[in-house]
C-alpha cells in the first residue's frame, strides 16, 4: 500500500483533522499533484506531512496550494500525554520531518501551519525560520445571543440594516458566485488569483462531503450584493472566499452573510469560526469588529537556494 493510500485511510479515522489537510481536499485543489510523508510506529500512522510541489522557471518549491490557508505537519497525540512527554514527542517527529523535507532537494519551503501547532523548535534546529501571523477566531457560537451582543455597535447596526432590505439565498450558481467574487479583485485592479475551474472543483467536492455553505445576499430586484463560501470540519467553520459588488458596499451584505454563517455553524453543532486570517489592515479591523480572538499561527520557511532567495528579494 502506498503512502497516499495509507493516508487516505488515516484521514477517515481522524475526526479532528482540519479539512485543509484531508485527502479529498488535496485532490480538489491539487488534483494528483500532492504527496505525503508519514511517520509510523508498529504499522500505525503517528504523524503526517502533506505537501504540494510547485515547479516554475526550473525551481522546485513547497508552497501552499491555492485557497488552502492551513498546511503542514499533523500529529496524532496519545490520550493524557503529559507536558514533558508531549514536548519530547513533538521534537522527535519534527526532527524526522525536517530531515525528510531536506531530502526533497527543494529550492524553497514556505507553509502556513495550523494555529494549534506551537512547537517548531526542532525545525528551527534544522534551519527553518518562522514568522508569526494572525487569524481571527470566534469560539462562542454555542451562545449566539452572547456572540452578537459583543459585536462592535457599527457591525450590529450594519447587520440589522441589511436584514431589512436583503435576503440570503443558497442556490447561487458557481459562475455567478465567481463573477461577484471577481468584482472585489477588479476594484483593486488585480486579476483573480484562482480560476473558476478550481472554485468549481472545491464546491463540488465539498458538497459531496457535506462540508460547505455557499450563500449570496440579494435585494428585492434579485441583484447580488455579496457572496460568501464557508467550509466545515468536525470542530470549525472556516470563511474561505467572499466578494461584494462595489456598487453596494454600504448595504451591509457582507456583514449579514457572515452573521448567517455563524448561525449555520451553530445549527450544525460547530461552535468555532475561523476567518482564516488576513494581515491587511482594513480586513483585520473588520474581523476585530466581531469580537473575535486574535490567534497567532506560524508561517514557516527555509531557503535552500541563494539564487531563488535573491530572485524573491528582487521581486519584492
Amino acid at each position: 500500500m502506498s503512502s497516499k493510500e495509507k493516508y487516505r485511510d488515516f484521514c477517515k479515522k481522524q475526526e479532528s483533522m482540519p479539512i485543509f489537510l484531508q485527502d479529498w481536499w488535496l485532490d480538489a485543489v491539487c488534483e494528483d499533484n500532492w504527496e505525503v510523508i508519514l511517520y509510523e510506529e508498529n504499522n500505525n500512522i503517528i504523524a503526517s506531512f502533506v505537501y504540494h510541489i510547485n515547479k516554475k522557471y526550473g525551481f522546485k518549491a513547497i508552497m501552499p496550494p491555492q485557497l488552502t490557508p492551513i498546511s503542514g505537519i499533523w500529529i496524532k497525540y496519545s490520550e493524557n500525554i503529559n507536558l514533558i512527554s508531549k514536548y519530547s514527542y513533538e521534537e522527535k517527529l519534527n526532527e524526522y520531518f525536517a530531515k525528510e523535507i531536506d531530502k526533497l532537494k527543494l529550492d524553497y519551503f514556505y507553509l502556513h501551519f495550523h494555529h494549534k501547532y506551537k512547537n517548531y523548535i526542532a525545525l528551527y534546529w534544522n534551519g527553518f525560520k518562522q514568522t508569526t501571523r494572525y487569524t481571527y477566531r470566534l469560539t462562542t457560537l454555542d451562545d449566539l445571543d452572547f456572540t452578537f451582543k459583543n459585536f462592535h455597535p457599527k457591525l450590529k447596526k450594519s447587520i440589522r440594516k441589511a436584514q431589512e432590505t436583503l435576503s440570503i439565498i443558497e442556490d447561487i450558481s458557481v459562475e455567478d458566485f465567481y463573477k461577484v467574487n471577481a468584482l472585489t479583485f477588479k476594484r483593486q485592479g488585480i486579476k483573480v488569483p484562482y480560476s473558476l475551474e478550481l472554485v468549481s472543483r472545491i464546491i463540488e467536492s465539498s458538497r459531496k462531503h457535506n462540508a460547505i455553505n455557499l450563500m449570496a445576499a440579494i435585494d428585492k430586484e434579485g441583484i447580488i450584493h455579496a457572496v460568501l463560501l464557508t467550509l466545515f470540519d468536525k470542530n470549525t467553520c472556516y470563511s474561505l472566499i467572499s466578494g461584494a459588488n462595489p456598487e453596494y458596499r454600504d448595504s451591509g451584505a457582507t456583514s449579514l452573510l457572515n452573521w448567517r454563517a455563524l448561525e449555520v455553524a451553530n445549527s450544525r453543532g460547530i461552535y468555532e469560526f475561523d476567518f482564516t486570517g488576513s494581515m491587511l489592515r482594513p480586513i483585520e479591523k473588520y474581523m476585530r469588529h466581531f469580537s473575535s480572538e486574535q490567534t497567532p499561527y506560524f508561517a514557516i520557511e527555509k531557503n535552500y537556494s541563494w539564487i531563488y532567495s535573491l530572485l524573491r528579494k528582487i521581486r519584492k
